[in-house]
C-alpha cells in the first residue's frame, strides 16, 4: 500500500456530470477510460514521467481526489502525485526476444493490457489519472493512458495526452504554462453553460421539460432493446477488440455522406443501428426500439484550457419500421440528431444529472442502482466519435512524434455499463478510421464480440460512395490472430 498523499488546502466541489460518474462508480460500475497509443521506437521513460508531472502540475484535477462528507462532495488536490502515474513493463527481456518468445509476445501483450485495465481506480483514494508504458520490444511499445470520467471526458484528455506529447518532446515554453486551479466559483458549470444555450434557442425550458418528461414518463412505455447475450451475470471484467477502415475506405464514406448533407458521424449511428438489429434478428430476438447513446461536447472556447467534464448525451433511437431502408435510415439518423443539437437536448441530462446530485448524497446512489438494476432507463449500446485526433499535428504522410518514434495509432477504449454489455469508440488517426468495441467479460465472449465488430465494419463499408468495395482488414483481437467466428 503507498503511503497516504499529503493534502493541501486547494479544494473545489464537482459538477453534476462529476458527481453522476462517481455515483455509477459506487455501484461497481468502472467508469474508467482508456488511451491506447501504439508507439513505433523507444519511448524514455525519465522523460516521459517529468513531462507527465509537468503537465499534471496545470491541471489539478488530474492529481486530486474525491472527499464526500455528509452533504457534499469536494475535489481535493495532491501534493505528492508523481511516484504512481507512471509504470514501465517489459514484455521481453532486455536483450531481446528469441524465435520461441516472440510467437508469445502476443498472448503476453493481451494478457498484460487486460491486466491493466481491470485493475481498480477508486478517484476517492487514488489519484483518477494513471500511465503505463509497456515496451513489446527495443523498438516497440504502448502507451496506455487510464482516466477516471468523474475526472474528464474524453476529449478533455485527449488534449492532455496531447500536452504530455508536446512536453515530452520539448515543445512548450515553461515559463509561459498557465497553472489552472480547482477554484470555488459558487454554482454548476455545466448548468451555466446550459443557461448560455437558453439564450440562442427557442423555448429552451419548455423543450428540456418535454424531453426530460418522455424520457422518464413516455418512453419507458416502449423499452429499449438490448443487445442479445448468452450470458447475463454481473462482472466488472472488461475486454477489447479493434478494427479500423483504411484511407480509401474513410474518404468513400465522407463523400457519401457529403452527397446526402450528413455527416460521417451520422453514417457510424445508422450502421450501428443496423448491426444491433442484424445482430439481435440472429439471435432469435428481432428488436422494435433500439436506442444509441452519443456523448456531445457542450463545453465552450472559454473552457478550453481546464481539463474537465464537458460532456452530456442525447440518445437517438429508431423503430424497425425506420431501419428497413439504408437510405432512409440514414436521412432518419440526420434529421434526428441534427435536430436534437439545434435544440440543444443535450443540457436535458445536464439538469436531470443536477436535480439528482443535489439531492442527499446517498440519493444519487439509489438513482444509481435504480437505472442500473431495472435497466429500462438506459439505452441499447454506446457509440463516440472523437473525430480527428490531433488535427494540428496530423498530417496524411507522417503521425505524431514523441521524440524519434512515431505514435502509429490512437485507440480510445469507453467505459461500458452492465444492461449496454458493450460500447463503440471511433476516432480518425492519420487518415485511418480506429474502432474499439469494449465488451463486458461476462455478456460476451471474444469470438462473439469479433463477429459484432465485423459486422459494424460491413455495415459501414455498406455506406461508400461507389459499390466497389475492398475486403475488410481483420479485425483484431490485440495482437492475438484468431479466425472470426461466424455462427
Amino acid at each position: 500500500m503507498p503511503e497516504e498523499m499529503e493534502r493541501l488546502s486547494t479544494s473545489a466541489a464537482l459538477n453534476c456530470v462529476d458527481k453522476a460518474m462517481f455515483a455509477l462508480h459506487s455501484q461497481d460500475e468502472s467508469m474508467v477510460n482508456h488511451y491506447i497509443l501504439t508507439i513505433d521506437g523507444s519511448v524514455d521513460p525519465v522523460k516521459l514521467k517529468s513531462a507527465l508531472t509537468t503537465v499534471l502540475l496545470c491541471h489539478p484535477s488530474l492529481r486530486s481526489t474525491i472527499r464526500a462528507g455528509l452533504f457534499r462532495q469536494t475535489r481535493e488536490t495532491r501534493s505528492n502525485y508523481g511516484n504512481d502515474i507512471l509504470s514501465v513493463w517489459d514484455l521481453v527481456q532486455p536483450q531481446g526476444p528469441t524465435d520461441s518468445s516472440r510467437s508469445q509476445i502476443g498472448a503476453r501483450y493481451d494478457s498484460l493490457v487486460s491486466d491493466w485495465m481491470n485493475r481498480q481506480l477508486d478517484p476517492g483514494k487514488q489519484l483518477p489519472c494513471r500511465v503505463l508504458l509497456l515496451r513489446r520490444t527495443r523498438t516497440e511499445s504502448s502507451l496506455v493512458f487510464t482516466w477516471h470520467h468523474s475526472a474528464a471526458d474524453g476529449l478533455q484528455f485527449l488534449r492532455f495526452i496531447g500536452e504530455v506529447v508536446q512536453e515530452y518532446n520539448g515543445a512548450t515554453d515553461n515559463s509561459s504554462r498557465s497553472r489552472h486551479s480547482l477554484g470555488n466559483e459558487r454554482g454548476d458549470d455545466l448548468v451555466a453553460l446550459a443557461q448560455a444555450c437558453r439564450l440562442r434557442v427557442g423555448y429552451f425550458y419548455l423543450r428540456m421539460i418535454a424531453t426530460l418528461a418522455h424520457r422518464f414518463l413516455f418512453a419507458p412505455l416502449s423499452p429499449n432493446a438490448r443487445i442479445c447475450r448468452r450470458r447475463s451475470r454481473r462482472s466488472a471484467e472488461i475486454n477489447f477488440c479493434q478494427g479500423s477502415l483504411n484511407p480509401y475506405e474513410l474518404r468513400q464514406i465522407r463523400s457519401k455522406s457529403r452527397s446526402v448533407g450528413a455527416t460521417v458521424n451520422d453514417i457510424l449511428m445508422a450502421a450501428c443501428f443496423k448491426t444491433v438489429e442484424e445482430w439481435n434478428s440472429a439471435h432469435g430476438k428481432p428488436s422494435r426500439k433500439i436506442s444509441i447513446m452519443v456523448p456531445v461536447n457542450i463545453g465552450s472556447p472559454m473552457s478550453l484550457q481546464v481539463i474537465a467534464n464537458r460532456v452530456s448525451f442525447i440518445s437517438v433511437s429508431t423503430t424497425h419500421k425506420e431501419r428497413v431502408d439504408p437510405e432512409a435510415l440514414l436521412r432518419t439518423v440526420k434529421e434526428k440528431t441534427s435536430r436534437m443539437l439545434r435544440n440543444g437536448i443535450a443540457f436535458s441530462i445536464v439538469y436531470a444529472v443536477y436535480f439528482c446530485t443535489h439531492l442527499p448524497l446517498r440519493i444519487p446512489k439509489y438513482v444509481a442502482k435504480f437505472l442500473i438494476a431495472t435497466e429500462i432507463y438506459l439505452d441499447s449500446t454506446l457509440l463516440t466519435n472523437l473525430g480527428l485526433i490531433w488535427p494540428e499535428w496530423s498530417t496524411s504522410s507522417e503521425g505524431v512524434k514523441m521524440g524519434d518514434a512515431e505514435i502509429t495509432s490512437v485507440l480510445g477504449l469507453p467505459p461500458v455499463v452492465s444492461p449496454m454489455g458493450m460500447s463503440l469508440c471511433v476516432g480518425t488517426y492519420h487518415d485511418h478510421l480506429h474502432i474499439a468495441l469494449v465488451y463486458k467479460a461476462a455478456c460476451f465472449s471474444k469470438a462473439e464480440a469479433r463477429t459484432f465488430l465485423s459486422l459494424y465494419l460491413h455495415e459501414l463499408r455498406s455506406y461508400q460512395r461507389t459499390a466497389e468495395g475492398i475486403l475488410a482488414p481483420q479485425v483484431i483481437q490485440r495482437h492475438v490472430r484468431e479466425p472470426v467466428s461466424t455462427g
